[in-house]
Protein backbone atom coordinates (compact mmCIF):
# COMPACT_ATOMS: atom_id res chain seq x y z
CA UNK A 1 0.00 0.00 0.00
CA UNK A 2 1.21 3.51 -0.81
CA UNK A 3 0.45 6.83 0.83
CA UNK A 4 1.00 10.50 0.06
CA UNK A 5 1.71 12.83 2.97
CA UNK A 6 2.29 16.56 2.68
CA UNK A 7 2.59 19.84 4.54
CA UNK A 8 1.52 23.18 3.13
CA UNK A 9 3.05 26.55 4.03
CA UNK A 10 0.18 28.60 5.47
CA UNK A 11 1.79 31.97 4.71
CA UNK A 12 2.21 30.97 1.07
CA UNK A 13 -1.40 29.75 0.92
CA UNK A 14 -2.59 33.06 2.37
CA UNK A 15 -0.82 34.82 -0.50
CA UNK A 16 -1.65 32.48 -3.39
CA UNK A 17 -4.85 30.57 -2.65
CA UNK A 18 -7.64 32.15 -4.74
CA UNK A 19 -10.55 31.61 -2.32
CA UNK A 20 -11.31 33.60 0.85
CA UNK A 21 -10.22 30.82 3.22
CA UNK A 22 -6.90 29.09 2.60
CA UNK A 23 -8.21 26.19 4.69
CA UNK A 24 -10.25 25.11 1.67
CA UNK A 25 -6.96 24.22 -0.03
CA UNK A 26 -6.83 20.98 1.95
CA UNK A 27 -10.31 20.06 0.72
CA UNK A 28 -9.29 20.86 -2.87
CA UNK A 29 -6.22 18.63 -2.59
CA UNK A 30 -8.34 15.88 -1.06
CA UNK A 31 -10.85 16.06 -3.92
CA UNK A 32 -8.12 15.44 -6.50
CA UNK A 33 -6.47 12.70 -4.48
CA UNK A 34 -9.85 10.98 -4.00
CA UNK A 35 -10.35 10.98 -7.77
CA UNK A 36 -6.90 9.43 -8.13
CA UNK A 37 -7.72 6.52 -5.80
CA UNK A 38 -6.60 7.87 -2.42
CA UNK A 39 -8.57 8.31 0.79
CA UNK A 40 -7.82 10.68 3.65
CA UNK A 41 -6.47 8.70 6.57
CA UNK A 42 -6.00 11.73 8.81
CA UNK A 43 -4.97 15.33 8.33
CA UNK A 44 -2.88 15.55 5.17
CA UNK A 45 -2.16 11.81 4.97
CA UNK A 46 -3.83 9.93 2.13
CA UNK A 47 -3.67 6.17 1.67
CA UNK A 48 -3.98 4.68 -1.79
CA UNK A 49 -6.29 1.78 -2.47
CA UNK A 50 -4.96 -1.72 -3.19
CA UNK A 51 -4.46 -0.87 -6.88
CA UNK A 52 -2.26 2.19 -6.34
CA UNK A 53 1.38 1.92 -7.40
CA UNK A 54 4.36 4.22 -6.92
CA UNK A 55 3.76 5.54 -10.44
CA UNK A 56 0.16 6.40 -9.50
CA UNK A 57 1.47 8.45 -6.56
CA UNK A 58 3.69 10.47 -8.88
CA UNK A 59 0.86 10.94 -11.37
CA UNK A 60 -1.49 12.13 -8.60
CA UNK A 61 1.03 14.74 -7.43
CA UNK A 62 1.56 15.88 -11.02
CA UNK A 63 -2.23 16.22 -11.39
CA UNK A 64 -2.33 18.43 -8.30
CA UNK A 65 0.43 20.58 -9.77
CA UNK A 66 -1.39 20.87 -13.12
CA UNK A 67 -4.74 21.66 -11.51
CA UNK A 68 -3.70 24.19 -8.87
CA UNK A 69 -1.11 26.88 -9.60
CA UNK A 70 -0.76 27.51 -5.85
CA UNK A 71 0.02 23.89 -4.97
CA UNK A 72 3.73 23.64 -5.81
CA UNK A 73 4.74 26.97 -4.21
CA UNK A 74 2.73 26.14 -1.08
CA UNK A 75 4.19 22.66 -0.53
CA UNK A 76 6.79 22.68 2.22
CA UNK A 77 7.13 18.87 2.22
CA UNK A 78 5.53 16.04 0.25
CA UNK A 79 6.38 12.35 0.39
CA UNK A 80 5.32 9.00 -0.93
CA UNK A 81 5.38 6.23 1.65
CA UNK A 82 5.12 2.50 1.17
CA UNK A 83 3.17 0.97 4.02
CA UNK A 84 3.76 -2.69 4.81
CA UNK A 85 1.15 -2.96 7.56
CA UNK A 86 -1.76 -0.80 8.65
CA UNK A 87 -2.63 -1.68 12.23
CA UNK A 88 -4.99 0.21 14.54
CA UNK A 89 -3.20 0.89 17.83
CA UNK A 90 -6.32 2.22 19.59
CA UNK A 91 -6.82 -1.01 21.57
CA UNK A 92 -3.38 -0.51 23.15
CA UNK A 93 -4.69 2.67 24.77
CA UNK A 94 -7.39 0.83 26.73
Amino acid sequence: MYAIVFDLDVSMLEQMYPNPSWRNAYRDVGDILNKCGFERQQGSTFFGNENISAVDCVLAVQELNRTYSWFSPAVSDIRMLRIEENNDLSPALR
